[in-house]
């Protein structure tokens, strides 16, 4: 497999042609620019290798303990993971449900006791919840499918050269 270095090389390398293709597509600066940036998160943080210790996992820093759950529910390289959609739809999913429950246990821990407020930890993940819901029902659904397109561009990316990389070693033996 290609390391991490080529891996981010190849990322920085494809984002201007990811805004020309969005921009062909979309013809929208700021629908360009969101998949371009959401192809550049999934490249170097988001991206398959997250069901490993690897960079991208470790780029996380100390919050790289949200990841454990998904590295040890998913085999390394199976389509679970390394799949461009399949694999892009699961992490988007595993992290929202991930960061939900971490932030409203965040949230629970700093108003019931830093703050002293009488809540619950129920009513925290509620707001978090209804925050979400409110972000996906008032952003354009454009921008989101561009962001998504992004994601699933990055992730594409980071397989194109894990099945190069391979076949080019069966080559060679």
């Amino acid at each position: 497999m290609p390391n991490a270095r080529t891996h981010d090389a190849i990322t920085y390398a494809i984002i201007p042609f990811t805004y020309l293709a969005a921009e062909m597509y979309w013809g929208d600066h700021t629908t360009s620019v969101i998949a371009t940036v959401a192809m550049l998160f999934s490249g170097l943080m988001f991206g398959p290798d997250l069901d490993l210790d690897s960079k991208p996992y470790r780029r996380w820093g100390p919050l790289k303990f949200l990841w454990k759950p998904y590295q040890a529910a998913l085999p390394h390289r199976s389509k679970l993971s390394h799949g461009p959609i399949l694999g892009t739809v699961i992490r988007v999913a595993y992290f929202t449900v991930v960061f939900s429950v971490f932030a409203a246990t965040v949230l629970y821990i700093r108003h019931r006791y830093v703050n002293g407020d009488q809540t619950t930890w129920q009513n925290e993940f509620n707001v978090v919840k209804a925050d979400l819901f409110a972000f996906w029902n008032e952003t354009d659904r454009q921008y989101l499918w561009s962001a998504f397109a992004g994601l699933w561009a990055g992730a594409l990316a980071h397989t194109t050269a894990d099945i190069f990389w391979s076949a080019i070693k069966r080559r060679r033996r």
